[in-house]
C-alpha cells in the first residue's frame, strides 16, 4: 500500500489522540448514452434507453453511502438524483467530477477527427500528457482539479460516498492511487454503469490509498 504526505485535518478523539479515519469513495461510471463514437466530454448527451436502465440496475441498492456526489452533466445527474431521493441522501452537483475537455475534438465523431489529424490523434493516446486536444484540457489541468477535490474530501467529515461520474475522472483517480503515468491510463477498463471502489486511510500527516475493486457491475458492501 502506498504512502504519501498530505495535510489531513484529523480531529483528536477523547483521549486527545489523532486517530486514523478511512474514505470509501464508491466511483459510478454513468450508463450509455444516444450518441456513440465521438468524444463526449464536456458535450451534455443524455441517457439512452439502455443507459437508463443500467444506471437502475447499478443503484438497485445502496451500500452504506452517506451522500451522493455527482458531475453537473445529464448523463450522471439524472440517475444520481434518483438514488439520492430514494435512500433519502444528500445530493450535490461538483464541478471536478466533469468529464475531460477535448477542447476542438468535444462531440464530434472519432472517425471525422481522425481521418483530419491522424498523427495528433494517435499521439494524444499514446502519450496524453504531452500531446493535448486542441483548446483541450492538459492532463496537469485534469489532475490539479481531481485531485484537488478528491483532497477536499479527505478533510471533510463523511467516510462512505458514492460519485457519479466518467470515465476521465474514475481513470485520474485510479492512476494517482496506482502511481500510473498518463500513458498507461487507457489500459484501464471502465465500462457503463460500473463501479470503481477506492479506500483511503489517513491519518493527521500521511495517506494510505487502496484500489479495492475496479470495474464492477454491483459492489460489495461497506466493510469489503
Amino acid at each position: 500500500m502506498l504512502k504519501r504526505v498530505l495535510q489531513i485535518k484529523i480531529p483528536p478523539d477523547e483521549m486527545g489522540q489523532k486517530s486514523m479515519r478511512t474514505l470509501t469513495l464508491d466511483l459510478l461510471r454513468h450508463g450509455e448514452t444516444e450518441r456513440k463514437g465521438i468524444y463526449q466530454g464536456i458535450t451534455d448527451v443524455p441517457l439512452s434507453v439502455v443507459g437508463q436502465q443500467q444506471m437502475a440496475a447499478a443503484l438497485a441498492r445502496s451500500v452504506g453511502w452517506q451522500k451522493v456526489l455527482h458531475s453537473p452533466l445529464q448523463r450522471c445527474t439524472q440517475a444520481a438524483i434518483q438514488v439520492a431521493e430514494r435512500c433519502e441522501l444528500p445530493c450535490a452537483e461538483v464541478d471536478w467530477l466533469q468529464e475531460y475537455n477535448f477542447g476542438e475534438w468535444d462531440g464530434r465523431t472519432l472517425s471525422e477527427v481522425y481521418s483530419e489529424q491522424p498523427e495528433r490523434v494517435e499521439a494524444f493516446w499514446n502519450d496524453p500528457a504531452n500531446n493535448t486536444p486542441p483548446s483541450g484540457e492538459s492532463i496537469t489541468a485534469l489532475q490539479k482539479r481531481v485531485l484537488s477535490g478528491r483532497d477536499a474530501l479527505l478533510n471533510a467529515a463523511d467516510d462512505h460516498l458514492l460519485l457519479v461520474t466518467h470515465g476521465g475522472v474514475i481513470r485520474t483517480l485510479i492512476a494517482d492511487c496506482l502511481q500510473l503515468a498518463p500513458s498507461l491510463w487507457s489500459r484501464i477498463r471502465l465500462d457503463h454503469a460500473h463501479f470503481t471502489r477506492l479506500r483511503f486511510y489517513c491519518d493527521q500527516t500521511q495517506i494510505w490509498p487502496e484500489l479495492v475493486t475496479c470495474n464492477v457491475a454491483q459492489l460489495p458492501s461497506q466493510t469489503v
